[in-house]
């Protein structure tokens, strides 16, 4: 005769007594989240304290419906401890670069409308050296390029750019 494997008891008492936990932190908490989180915390403690439970007189099921009830309650606690901030009262989050996001969205997609002005091969070449921070290197050998090459794509685009960029600024002075 085998012996059994180590927490196969205990896999079984879950799978017979999951439903009925549910159920029970479901009432209890009023909130499905909270009481599948209730419900899992009271399994992860029993689980490692399993052989001291099991050992026990008494009923399994009644430990762990005692359990998922107090494990209700302290999330409550926990919760109602916890400070609610509103939505728009939250600061306005700076970019890495440390401008507000909205600046920089707009920035980004003027800088994706400039890039998108180039000629295909440029534009490839600058998305990966410099959006994508790729060597010149690097890129050559993924576009199956010279280096030398990659490097002129690069001086093409960044002189289109500024006369693009030059071009934009006269209309709006204009």
């Amino acid at each position: 005769m085998r012996e059994a494997a180590e927490g196969a008891d205990f896999e079984s008492f879950v799978l017979e007594t999951i439903e009925a936990f549910s159920r029970l932190a479901r009432a209890e908490a009023g909130d499905l989240h909270s009481a599948q989180d209730a419900v899992q915390d009271v399994y992860l403690n029993m689980y490692r304290r399993w052989e001291e439970i099991s050992a026990q007189q008494g009923s399994l099921t009644a430990y762990g419906r005692t359990a998922v009830k107090r494990a209700v309650i302290d999330q409550f606690r926990r919760n109602k401890r916890m400070v609610v901030v509103p939505v728009h009262d939250l600061p306005e989050v700076e970019s890495g670069i440390g401008i507000p996001d909205a600046a920089y969205e707009m920035i980004k997609e003027g800088i994706g409308e400039l890039i998108a002005s180039l000629p295909a091969q440029q534009r490839e070449v600058i998305t990966l050296c410099v959006m994508g921070d790729l060597s010149p290197a690097l890129v050559a050998q993924r576009l199956q390029i010279k280096e030398e090459s990659v490097k002129r794509y690069i001086k093409a685009a960044a002189n289109n750019l500024k006369k693009s960029i030059n071009e934009h600024s006269e209309e709006v002075t204009a």
